[in-house]
C-alpha cells in the first residue's frame, strides 16, 4: 500500500511538472514599446536625452532635450522602424521638427544662436533582442535650414564678425544608447 501510494504521488508530481512546463511563459515584445535615449545629436536635442513611445509596432514618436553647445534644445518627431524577424540590426526612418542648427562664432558668444526647422535622416538600431536591456542607435540627418539662418549667416558676413568661407555641414549625425523600458 505504502509502494502504491508513493507510486501515485510520483506519478501525480511528474504530471504536475510537465503541465507547468507547457504553460506559455509570457512572450517577450520583439521590439521595445517604451524606451529613454542618452546621446549625441538632433533627435537628443544636442547632447541629451529623448522617450520613445511606439503606440504601433512600427511607427514611435519621440521628444528630445538636451544642451546644443549654445543653447537648450528640443526635437520631436516621428520614427518608422522597418523591423526585420529575428535581426540584431534594425533600419528606420524619421522625421522631426526642432533645433537643427547651432550656430556658434568663436570668441563673440553674443553672436551664438539656435535655429528650428525639420530634419529627416535614415539610421540604424544595433543589437535590439527580446529581453534585452538596452540597444545602440546611429543616424545620419539632413537638417533643412531655414532662410532665417542663412539671412543670419550673410549678415555677420557682411558685417565682419565671421569671414565668407565658414561652411556648415549639410548632414548631421546621431549616436546614442537607448534604454528599453518596456
Amino acid at each position: 500500500m505504502k509502494r502504491s501510494l508513493f507510486l501515485f504521488l510520483i506519478m501525480l508530481l511528474i504530471f504536475t511538472v510537465r503541465a507547468e512546463a507547457q504553460v506559455a511563459a509570457p512572450e517577450l515584445p520583439e521590439n521595445d514599446i517604451i524606451s529613454a535615449g542618452l546621446g549625441v545629436g538632433l533627435d537628443y536635442g544636442g547632447l541629451g536625452a529623448n522617450l520613445l513611445v511606439y503606440p504601433q509596432k512600427n511607427i514611435g514618436l519621440f521628444a528630445g532635450v538636451g544642451y546644443a553647445f549654445v543653447a537648450m534644445g528640443y526635437n520631436g518627431g516621428v520614427k518608422l522602424r522597418l523591423t526585420t524577424p529575428k535581426s540584431s540590426v534594425d533600419p528606420y526612418i524619421l522625421a522631426m521638427y526642432g533645433y537643427n542648427t547651432a550656430f556658434m562664432v568663436s570668441g563673440a558668444a553674443e553672436y551664438n544662436r539656435l535655429f528650428n526647422g525639420p530634419s529627416f535622416g535614415i539610421g540604424i538600431d544595433l543589437g535590439q533582442k527580446p529581453g534585452k536591456f538596452g540597444y545602440w542607435a546611429l543616424a545620419i540627418l539632413v537638417p533643412i535650414r531655414s532662410t532665417e539662418f542663412d539671412d543670419y549667416k550673410q549678415d555677420l558676413i557682411n558685417r565682419g564678425i565671421i569671414e565668407e568661407n565658414v561652411f556648415m555641414l549639410p548632414i548631421a549625425f546621431s549616436f546614442g544608447y537607448r534604454f528599453v523600458i518596456r
